[in-house]
């Protein structure tokens, strides 16, 4: 936190050094010199024959601020451009959910940063997906597992994990259950869910810490992103984050889980919908 002070304290400093050492500064140095040094040569009026020496040690001394400040005005531009939004394209699920626990680690390694992971998986609006695969996948194995310890993370340093999913039938439920069973008594954890069986397929955002977005195209087999974007940069994050609490403010939105536990009374709900509307051979849509 020192260090973030200091080196916050030391950017305005420099900033404030260059705003004040300006062209314009420079253009009236110039100027009052050369209007010095003409008066006196013609008419000696301040006696300055003397101090050339010291006039020199003057303008070498600006010239130098003005070259340490561009410097620095510099510096700062390309360190700005730096931090700037990158994107880069996971092109496939592998490479998506094995590029996850990487990001995961960096952001756990920047300690000025917010512990914080916004994930909106809203798969399964474009048709039936496998709820629950035959044989376990290592490659969604490690991306569970990496969210699983930021979930079971505790203390000053701990992760908070907010988790939208879409729930379109009760097999979606059930794995859905399976995993909040593994989670229910952790303390920065909670989830909201909508119940849609139809409609267009959603981008899902994944936002982890302060500069990392990824967004998640949907897969047509599993409840899961067959592809994403990743971006780095705050502006990219500040808006998902804006969509992120939309949805999570949003009035159709189902609490299943908060800080507080788990809500069986919602979850029972929201299974009695969808056994109503299997019986009616219709959709289910929560309102």
């Amino acid at each position: 936190m020192r260090m973030m002070n200091f080196k916050t304290q030391y950017r305005k400093f420099r900033m404030l050094t260059a705003r004040f050492f300006s062209y314009w500064f420079f253009i009236l140095f110039a100027t009052a010199g050369v209007v010095i040094a003409v008066m006196e040569r013609f008419t000696n009026v301040f006696g300055a024959q003397h101090l050339e020496t010291l006039m020199i040690l003057i303008l070498s001394y600006a010239i130098l601020v003005y070259l340490v400040t561009e410097r620095a005005k510099v510096l700062d531009d390309i360190h700005e451009n730096l931090q700037n939004a990158k994107a880069e394209v996971c092109p496939t699920r592998e490479s998506v959910y094995m590029a996850v626990p990487l990001i995961i680690a960096r952001a756990s390694a920047d300690a000025g940063g917010r512990r914080r992971i916004f994930h909106a998986a809203l798969h399964g609006l474009g048709g039936k997906r496998i709820a629950k695969p035959t044989r376990p996948d290592p490659v969604f194995e490690v991306f569970d597992g990496a969210i699983d310890r930021c979930v079971a993370s505790s203390g000053p340093g701990m992760w908070r994990v907010y988790e939208i999913y879409n729930i379109p039938d009760e097999e979606r439920l059930d794995s859905l259950l399976d995993l909040i069973r593994t989670r229910q008594g952790a303390e920065g954890y909670e989830v909201r869910a909508f119940a849609h069986a139809e409609g267009l397929p959603h981008l899902s955002p994944l936002i982890i810490g302060d500069e990392d977005l990824l967004i998640g195209v949907d897969d047509p087999r599993y409840y899961r992103a067959s592809a994403a974007v990743h971006l780095r940069g705050r502006d990219p994050v500040r808006l998902a984050t804006e969509y992120f609490y939309s949805l999570w403010n949003d009035p159709r939105i189902r609490v299943l889980k908060t800080e507080t536990g788990v809500d069986w009374d919602e979850i029972g709900a929201l299974r009695s919908q969808f056994v109503t509307a299997e019986r009616e051979g219709r959709p289910s849509s929560a309102a």
